[in-house]
């Protein structure tokens, strides 16, 4: 599909750009904050929603470029603070992270990358994109301060929130800076949903991998996965004893066998079902054909 080899390469051009901007400080660490899954978008998710929205109007491909390029460092910027926000968290479990993620060097890291973001957008400075993305980081910054005690009465419904106001805060921004880059309509009235049902469909994808694989991962990132979370809420002794024993497989399969992977798979179908029916409403385009893509290659768990 030749729509799908151009937004390939687009990622490209928008990778070397990232690239062009950490060379001079490259490292493992510097490597590891892009590819981090710590906030539940993958590398290239928020910048593969910003080519589809705007490819739904008249792009423009250099500011397209630049403000995906640092909407995909403020994410790896936000991905490292994660990791230090709640180290309750990683001490649940006997398998911590490295003890550097503790101290100043990952602090400085995100701080590093959210620059990086800054630099980036005054390569093609847009006064809306630029207020978008810093109130995206004051509001992720607020929802990180919001933790989840894995004894939270609620935790299944407050780690959905904490989607919400995390990943979808990074969707929201991406398709207001489509809309801007494309001088796009066909989202106005749809924006927030929209963002929020991506959200859910990412994170619910690398969720439900996670507890089928290795659950215990996102307490050492420092957050809490719907299947565990749904877990906690409703057998919270067993599922403690289970994370305690730092048994992965035991734990995967009790996930499975209490319902934690099926409900989580009811939210991610939700997701699903309502992208289908809004691209539907969408008007023909290659931006649409996109977008169809992106919500049909997340939604595979």
């Amino acid at each position: 599909m030749p729509h799908i080899t151009t937004l390939h390469h687009d990622l490209q051009h928008i990778d070397a750009l990232i690239q062009a901007r950490i060379a001079p400080h490259a490292s493992e660490i510097a490597a590891e904050a892009l590819n981090s899954t710590a906030v539940a978008l993958h590398r290239h998710a928020v910048a593969s929603v910003i080519l589809a929205v705007a490819q739904m109007g008249t792009i423009d491909p250099h500011r397209t470029a630049h403000a995906s390029a640092a909407l995909e460092l403020i994410r790896a910027g936000s991905a490292m603070h994660r990791r230090l926000i709640d180290p309750s968290l990683r001490n649940a479990t006997p398998h911590t992270s490295t003890p550097s993620f503790v101290h100043g060097p990952t602090l400085m890291l995100g701080d590093y990358f959210y620059a990086l973001a800054a630099n980036e957008m005054a390569e093609s400075p847009h006064p809306r994109i630029i207020a978008d993305y810093a109130t995206c980081v004051m509001q992720i910054a607020e929802a990180f301060l919001t933790s989840i005690p894995l004894s939270d009465p609620a935790v299944f419904h407050n780690a959905l929130m904490h989607i919400d106001a995390i990943e979808g805060a990074l969707m929201q921004r991406a398709i207001n800076a489509g809309i801007i880059c494309g001088a796009v309509t066909a989202f106005i009235d749809e924006n927030n949903a929209v963002a929020c049902e991506l959200a859910r469909l990412y994170a619910t994808t690398l969720h439900i991998h996670e507890a089928q694989t290795e659950p215990l991962r996102s307490l050492q990132r420092g957050i809490i996965i719907l299947p565990l979370a749904h877990a906690l809420q409703h057998h919270r002794i067993q599922t403690m004893q289970l994370i305690s024993s730092g048994d992965q497989a035991t734990l995967s399969a009790f996930l499975q066998e209490c319902g934690g992977i099926t409900a989580t798979a009811t939210i991610h179908q939700q997701a699903v079902d309502a992208l289908n029916q809004f691209v539907a409403t969408l008007p023909a385009s290659t931006g649409r054909d996109i977008f169809q893509y992106l919500i049909t290659q997340a939604a595979a768990v």
